[in-house]
């Protein structure tokens, strides 16, 4: 029971970093190319390419984020603690699962045919499949998550404190104040 919340644990930090590091990126990135027209007047457009992908990770990476907290839209909210709402949550769940490992099989299959095309970037010239790879990490990130909150409610074992992310975060903060 503890190695399965270690282990969510651990993923959550690590999207957690993937996520703050990517939007760092992504503010600097515009705040560059916005004093850059307009002070400098000049074009950088790399920034503003770099910036776009940084805003497609953390938009996937926090969707994820997002089912694993309950912060997406659902309609077991007034349902919850009932019977009805946890038939029709684990139905949900389910139906994440399976529309997560069916868009996994198909990024997946997207990623090899941009690897074999040897697409890259218009400005940058980074390889495509380096952006649609997001896809990849993101739809298994879900369907590795959801599986194993799925089999801790099933095993009744409370995640509440691995699916409070405001929490985890909070935490994160505190031992950086301690130190």
């Amino acid at each position: 029971m503890k190695a399965l919340k270690k282990v969510v644990r651990g993923v959550t930090l690590a999207e957690l970093w993937a996520t703050a590091l990517t939007f760092v990126i992504m503010v600097v990135c515009y705040f560059i190319s916005v004093v850059n027209r307009n002070f400098i007047k000049g074009s950088m457009p790399w920034t503003e390419e770099l910036a776009l992908y940084c805003m497609v990770y953390m938009a996937l990476i926090g969707t994820e984020l997002g089912l694993r907290d309950g912060t997406q839209v659902s309609v077991t909210e007034k349902l919850k603690g009932t019977m009805v709402g946890k038939v029709i949550n684990f139905i949900a769940k389910v139906a994440l699962i399976v529309f997560s490992c069916t868009m996994l099989r198909f990024s997946v299959a997207l990623v090899a045919k941009q690897m074999s095309a040897g697409q890259t970037t218009p400005v940058m010239k980074v390889p495509m499949f380096v952006i649609y790879i997001s896809l990849v990490i993101s739809f298994a990130l879900i369907v590795i998550n959801q599986i194993l909150m799925l089999v801790g409610e099933m095993m009744h074992i409370d995640m509440s404190d691995i699916t409070n992310i405001d929490a985890i975060i909070d935490g994160i903060i505190k031992k950086k104040e301690a130190k």
